[in-house]
């Protein structure tokens, strides 16, 4: 029962890494220290996860894990990131998926232009309101985006359809250890494809 249970797991895994998209870099992001929870809403989704971000590297602790992950580690100077499966005691070395690529600038990928709306505070943050239109899949799409006053952070981005939006919560821009952004000891690799030859 348990070694089903195992096979299961590991071909759900398999199959849920094959369908999350894959990206190419994002925008040239900014050096930002900081500790938030973000909020992605797509259509009827909603992913919640406590972050904490150091540079070039993010973690992601899940309130639902996600694709059998509680936390993923990414790290843009290796061009990969481990996926944390707590509860197995194991992790995956995997490509960078595009949903765990922080836009941490306020410039958006593909932005061709920006027009200025007002100020308003979100968050507690003292933000400016932007209506961002971007290339994207051939055509073109419009965002607002509010950015904070003071770090020229994206708070809070939705596309002007409400189809999707991304914010960031109880924001603390203040430095990260970096032993956050490292493979925690006593896990072993996970080796689903070996785990389904059984």
């Amino acid at each position: 029962m348990e070694m089903r249970r195992r096979r299961t797991s590991a071909r759900w895994l398999l199959i849920w890494l094959a369908s999350v998209p894959i990206g190419g870099l994002p925008h040239t992001a900014t050096a930002l220290d900081f500790s938030a929870e973000r909020i992605v809403k797509s259509g009827k989704s909603v992913v919640t996860a406590h972050v904490n971000a150091k540079d070039d590297r993010w973690r992601f602790e899940f309130a639902q894990p996600q694709g059998g992950a509680s936390i993923i580690i990414v790290r843009m100077d290796r061009q990969s990131s481990w996926l944390i499966l707590s509860k197995r005691r194991q992790y995956l070395e995997v490509p960078i998926a595009r949903d765990h690529q922080l836009a941490v600038s306020e410039t958006m990928e593909g932005e061709l232009s920006r027009e200025f709306v007002g100020d308003q505070t979100l968050n507690g943050y003292p933000t400016e309101l932007f209506e961002v239109t971007v290339a994207e899949n051939g055509g073109t799409r419009q965002y607002y985006q509010w950015v904070t006053k003071v770090q020229r952070f994206p708070v809070k981005t939705v596309s002007k359809q409400g189809k999707w939006s991304e914010e960031f919560r109880h924001v603390i821009f203040t430095k990260q250890s970096p032993f956050l952004f490292e493979l925690p000891q006593r896990l072993d690799l996970a080796n689903p494809t070996a785990e389904t030859q059984y």
